[in-house]
C-alpha cells in the first residue's frame, strides 16, 4: 500500500536515520513490509528511489527503481568516490514540481546489506552514483537543496510551494 511522501518541511526529513542493527525474524519482517509499502510509494509517485524516512521511518534504508522491481540497500556507507560533477535536473519526491543543478560525485563505491541480510559492495557510475548519493544524503538528513546558498535555495521552495498550491486547485 502507497503512503504519502513527507515534504521538504517534515523534521522526520531532517534528523539522520537509525542504523538497522538487529537481524531477529521479526525485523526482518518489519523490513519486506516497509520495503513493499516503499516500493508501492514510489510506484505510485513515478520516483526512481525512496528512502525509508521520506515514508516517516527513520532507518537507514533505501531502495532503487530495477526494472519493474526495485532493490533495497540496507545501512549504505559510500567507502570511495571520484571527482565531482555538475548534475542537471536532480529532483526530489520529497520537494516535488522542481528540479536544479546540483554537484555529485561520477563514481562511488558503496557497501551496503540486502534484505537478505548479505554484505554487499559495488561501484556506481553516472546516474547510479547520483541516485545512491541523493538517498544516502536522506538518510544523513540533508536534502539536496542543502547544497545551495540562501537565494538558490529559496528559488527552489518558492517553486515547490507554487506547485503545492497549483495542484491542490
Amino acid at each position: 500500500m502507497a503512503t504519502n511522501v513527507r515534504l521538504i518541511d517534515d523534521p522526520v526529513l531532517r534528523k539522520p536515520c537509525d542504523p538497522v542493527d538487529m537481524w531477529t525474524a521479526e525485523v526482518l519482517l518489519d523490513i519486506d513490509k516497509l520495503l513493499e509499502e516503499m516500493h508501492a510509494t514510489m510506484k505510485a509517485e513515478r520516483g526512481i528511489g525512496l528512502a525509508a524516512n521520506q515514508i516517516g521511518r527513520s532507518l537507514r534504508i533505501f531502495i532503487l527503481r530495477d526494472g519493474e522491481g526495485y532493490k533495497a540497500y540496507i545501512n549504505p556507507e559510500i567507502t570511495d568516490k571520484s571527482e565531482l560533477v555538475d548534475f542537471e535536473g536532480e529532483g526530489c519526491l520529497s520537494i516535488p514540481g522542481t528540479m536544479a543543478t546540483t554537484k555529485r560525485y561520477r563514481k562511488v563505491t558503496m557497501k551496503w546489506i540486502d534484505r537478505e541480510g548479505t554484505n554487499k559492495e559495488e561501484i556506481f557510475e553516472d546516474m547510479g552514483a547520483f541516485a545512491v548519493q541523493h538517498e544516502i544524503d536522506h538518510l544523513d538528513g540533508k536534502l539536496y537543496v542543502d547544497q545551495f546558498g540562501p537565494l538558490k535555495r529559496e528559488m527552489v521552495v518558492k517553486k515547490h510551494k507554487k506547485f503545492l498550491k497549483l495542484r491542490r486547485a
